[in-house]
């Protein structure tokens, strides 16, 4: 009896255990399926934030990548902009040295031909006066009586072609001499009207007698210029040797005045007057607009060269139509 009732405690105990463990096992199967189906929720949600996180450092490395090139690439550029700079520099620079070597040829080939044309020019332009002193002074050495008039006639040639061989060495060396020395003689008192009556007188002789001298000054002989009459005196020679030379009827003018504290001299005559194309070209050595013409073509140039030296010009007025008039403007070194 007593075993029995054992026996059936347990049972009452086994039972009552499995009803316990039926109710309970509900509840673990649903908590177990809510934590899978979190768990599932969360690992998506990680694989979400995974894909976005690798997408978006994929981004940043591309745009990193974006600006490094760029960053690079304007690097490069820059630099090819400032090579091609360069290059263009130097490229004119290379194209302006071979224009100046250009010009230096050209200025060196015209010289060589003005070279070979001064020493034909002046074979030609020395001869002549030398062969003319030689012939008339044989006829003069002569054992025969010649007329008096041919034996004047004779002299007078001797001694025009002796002075314009004169003239021609002294323009030669005076050119020799104003390259290489630069410095100007001190200023010397003058009188206007004498200087310009003196230069008139020099070619008188040697003016047609068709035309006429003229000397206009309009400075008063009691106001004495401090300047280089010296000098100026050879500027006016030269320019009146010149329009006597082209002038065979008419008038040469000689004209002086002060205009703002300068000396103004000009020369005007009524000659054939000279070619548009020829008006800068006379001021150059050995130039000579008739090839015919006495004289080396050094005239007008040693003319310049001096009213240069002596801080001045010497022009050729263009408006002028009756022949030629020449300019010679002096600053005035007066106290």
């Amino acid at each position: 009896m007593k075993n029995y009732k054992t026996i059936k405690r347990l049972v009452r105990i086994v039972l009552l255990t499995v009803l316990i463990f039926s109710m309970a096992m509900p509840i673990y199967a649903t908590d177990t399926t809510t934590d899978i189906n979190e768990l599932k929720t969360q690992n998506e949600l990680l694989q979400q934030r995974s894909r976005f996180t690798t997408g978006s450092v994929a981004m940043i490395l591309g745009v990193v990548a974006l600006l490094a090139f760029l960053a690079v690439n304007g690097r490069w550029t820059r630099r090819l902009e400032i090579k091609n700079r360069q290059l263009q520099r130097e490229r004119n620079v290379v194209v302006a040295q071979n224009k100046q070597l250009a010009i230096e040829r050209d200025r060196a080939e015209a010289a060589s031909r003005a070279k070979t044309a001064f020493i034909q020019s002046m074979t030609h332009e020395i001869r002549t006066p030398l062969n003319a002193i030689s012939g008339f002074t044989q006829v003069l050495t002569m054992p025969v009586e010649i007329p008096e008039e041919e034996r004047i006639n004779c002299c007078k040639s001797i001694e025009d072609n002796t002075r314009l061989l004169t003239k021609i060495l002294d323009d030669l060396l005076f050119i020799s001499e104003m390259e290489s020395n630069s410095e100007l003689p001190a200023p010397e008192p003058c009188i206007a009207s004498a200087m310009t009556e003196q230069a008139l007188d020099v070619v008188s002789q040697m003016v047609a007698e068709t035309v006429t001298l003229n000397n206009e000054c309009s400075i008063a002989d009691d106001l004495p210029l401090e300047t280089y009459p010296r000098m100026i005196q050879i500027v006016l020679n030269k320019l009146l040797d010149n329009a006597v030379k082209f002038t065979e009827k008419g008038s040469i003018t000689l004209r002086t005045a002060l205009d703002n504290g300068q000396l103004h001299i000009s020369v005007a005559d009524t000659g054939p007057g000279i070619p548009e194309d020829k008006k800068e070209f006379i001021f150059e050595r050995f130039t000579k607009l008739d090839s015919f013409a006495q004289g080396v073509g050094l005239g007008l140039a040693v003319a310049r060269m001096i009213a240069e030296h002596l801080g001045g010009t010497l022009t050729l007025d263009t408006n002028y139509t009756g022949g030629s008039k020449f300019d010679l403007i002096v600053p005035m070194h007066n106290s």
